[in-house]
């Protein structure tokens, strides 16, 4: 008999494998087989983001990330959620120039000004004229004394890390595909093309690490000389995002690193500076609901649709984005026809200071426990219509691949077998279906459950999460130019089809096996 991996293998090999059984219903239904007039266009997709992009990154109580919600707020009404209710507090942000615009941010080293990628996150401010002292290079195995001192910090590559973000095992992919011109041959391996995606993410969580490990020790300022190009540090935003620490900090690419690093040997001076202010603002998660035949009875039961409103680039995050066509499509059909409730969580803590663990007393969840009680299944949706980069000398440019999308599925065969046929039914290349918590088709690991997905695992329900690989998408930079709408349309409209398939199936059919480890870790 052939072996789970022999049989997928093979199938694999002669493109789309059938589906390992067929799921016969007695009558098409829009829940069960997407309607394609009803999922949002490319077009239509391209004006939500535009007001997304408009007034720059949308960063919990900016003027964008406010416009974005208002938004949000007026076409979940137009589609028929009621009980849309803002979860409010306030806090305190870092306010400063955002990226291109340097005014506020500034390194010298003598009478030489150094070029900056970005400022760090909820870093110390320095008042206009900044901060003047030595350099001094970290070293992990011999570390300096760095009271008082301006610290230069060039992050190790972490192989571990990057295998585990972009190389995984997995249950089943779709085939790998060209971008933007389909149907040209392309790298198969998960990562065949070089992106810069686990690079990215491997030095960008190093920079959060050192923060984290370092505070205690007084530094007058922190620099980050990465060992990206140009265009891949461009705007690079900390994450995971740290609260807010006493020093300032600045991002320099790979070639203006190399030259802080040698002043710091040499025992130069610099001047650090970050000049800015902190405002009060207010943040709110979102919740909203569109109902099902049985909403406002006891017998209602309902799918919980999560994801983020706040990020820097015009992906980091649009989920809402991709729960906003879910709710679009899913409004067309009758409420007598809908037989779950769907229940709506746009959260905004993700790149707030200190990110969701800092803000865990305000999780709506938390301040109303019984919120979630009628829960049995989950779709977390986040990070759509990416595009895949690799560096080009100081430069970054699409790689002639589509971005791999990440389907996660909870550990169930008739999930992963449905998760497959909406990437297939959809023509959404490039998939790689996991389900974190077993082996994959070649035996190894499939990597913990990444983004909001997780949650669902960690409650024991049936969870279905998306999300794309990043690389260029951690910054300000990664703007309108970097939107891929024929990507997202697929995405929603597969995630439609999975959202319908939680709303009718038999939750009988759906019991999950052990999750095992679930933590990512950084």
């Amino acid at each position: 008999m052939l072996s789970r991996r022999q049989l997928l293998c093979g199938l694999g090999a002669a493109g789309l494998a059938p589906l390992p059984f067929d799921i016969a219903y007695a009558r098409p239904h829009p829940l069960t087989r997407i309607d394609p007039r009803w999922i949002v266009s490319e077009s239509e997709a391209i004006r939500w983001h535009g007001i997304k992009d408009e007034k720059g990154p949308a960063l919990t109580g900016n003027a964008s990330w406010r416009q974005f919600l208002a938004f949000l707020e007026t076409k979940l009404g137009e589609y028929g959620c009621v009980d849309i209710h803002r979860s409010p507090w306030t806090f305190t942000r870092l306010e400063t120039s955002t990226w291109p615009d340097d005014s506020g941010w500034s390194l010298a080293v003598g009478d030489r000004r150094v070029a900056l990628a970005n400022f760090g996150a909820n870093c110390g401010l320095t008042g206009p004229a900044g901060v003047t002292a030595p350099l001094v290079l970290w070293d992990p195995d011999n570390e300096p004394d760095v009271a008082g001192r301006i610290v230069v910090y060039r992050p190790v590559p972490r192989p571990e890390i990057r295998a585990a973000f972009s190389n995984g095992d997995y249950e089943r992919t779709t085939p790998f595909d060209s971008h933007p011109v389909e149907g040209r041959p392309v790298p198969q391996a998960q990562d065949g093309t070089g992106s810069i995606s686990a690079a990215v993410w491997d030095e960008m969580t190093s920079t959060s690490a050192f923060i984290r490990d370092i505070a205690e020790r007084a530094p007058a300022g922190v620099v980050f000389a990465m060992n990206l190009n140009r265009a891949a540090t461009a705007g690079l935003y900390t994450f995971p995002v740290p609260d807010h620490y006493g020093f300032p900090s600045v991002y320099v690419d790979r070639l203006g690193g190399d030259a802080v690093i040698a002043d710091a040997r040499a025992q130069r001076t610099a001047t650090i500076r970050v000049a800015g202010r902190h405002v009060q603002s207010e943040a709110w998660q979102l919740v909203a609901c569109l109902p099902g035949r049985d909403y406002g009875s006891d017998r209602d039961q309902q799918i919980q649709l999560r994801t983020h409103t706040d990020g820097p680039s015009i992906s980091q995050d649009n989920g809402a984005f991709g729960l906003l066509g879910i709710i679009r499509y899913m409004s067309q059909v009758p409420r007598r026809e809908r037989p779950r409730t769907l229940l709506l969580e746009f959260d905004c803590r993700h790149f707030m200071p200190g990110a969701e663990r800092r803000w865990e007393h305000q999780d709506y969840f938390r301040k109303y426990p019984d919120a979630r009680a009628k829960v049995v299944a989950l779709v977390a949706m986040e990070h759509l219509g990416q595009i895949e980069y690799v560096a080009d000398g100081e430069d970054i440019r699409p790689s002639g691949r589509s971005l791999p999308t990440w389907i996660y599925a909870s550990g169930n065969e008739r999930m992963i077998a449905e998760a497959y046929r909406a990437a297939v039914d959809h023509r959404l290349r490039s998939a790689v279906i996991r389900s974190p918590g077993r082996p994959g088709v070649h035996g190894g690991s499939q990597g913990p459950w990444y983004g909001m997905s997780r949650q669902g695992s960690l409650l024991g329900l049936p969870t279905y999460g998306v999300q794309g690989d990043l690389g260029a998408y951690w910054a300000f930079s990664g703007r309108m130019d970097r939107f891929d709408a024929r990507s997202f349309t697929r995405q929603v409209a597969a995630f439609a089809q999975l959202t319908g398939f939680l709303m009718t199936a038999d939750p009988a059919t759906l019991e999950l096996l052990p999750a095992g480890d679930v933590t990512p870790r950084l």
